[in-house]
């Protein structure tokens, strides 16, 4: 026998008398709330289909996932990839609220990019999709931001890059007081 905590027991025999009440006819709403479940429509066929296949006992209806969420299933996954393969500008924040709205669930940032990064259709790390840049056919490089980082080099006309020399007093020998 399989040992289950109490929180599992107590959430599969409330459950069970959802199903057994739903089946005399009293209103869902009302009995999850007086049962302290928050479930939606859409999972009483599973919830049903799972109670038969386990006997129509309680312990068919026990969660072994431990009170992790299950979302992102395979339908839902596919939906986030065909969104974002339709529009690479959206952004991880925007696709988590469009799950949102649609599937009546929420979903955190992070959970959207894992999803995205395993589906395939993520843009790497540290890029940005820049629109402009992919209809002229350019690849915007990493490195022409790196100015920002390594004030002493920067590109010249030539698209070389120019350094300073050791000769040339830089921003020290400008400071006040000096």
């Amino acid at each position: 026998m399989e040992h289950y905590t109490a929180r599992q027991v107590k959430r599969a025999q409330a459950q069970e008398q959802l199903l057994k009440r739903l089946d005399q006819g009293e209103a869902f709403a009302a009995i999850c709330q007086e049962l302290g479940l928050h479930l939606c429509k859409d999972y009483l066929s599973a919830l049903r289909r799972r109670y038969r296949q386990g006997g129509s006992s309680w312990e068919g209806l026990v969660d072994h996932r431990h009170g992790h969420p299950s979302k992102a299933r395979p339908g839902h996954r596919a939906w986030l990839r065909e969104r974002k393969r339709e529009d690479l500008a959206l952004t991880q924040q925007k696709l988590a609220d469009l799950y949102t709205t649609e599937f009546e669930q929420t979903i955190s940032q992070s959970h959207v990019s894992n999803v995205l990064r395993a589906e395939g259709v993520a843009i790497p790390g540290g890029l940005r999709y820049h629109p402009q840049a992919q209809a002229q056919g350019e690849r915007a490089l990493p490195v022409e931001r790196t100015g920002v980082f390594f004030p002493s080099g920067s590109r010249t006309t030539n698209g070389g890059i120019e350094h300073r020399q050791a000769s040339d007093p830089g921003a020290e020998s400008r400071l006040p007081g000096n």
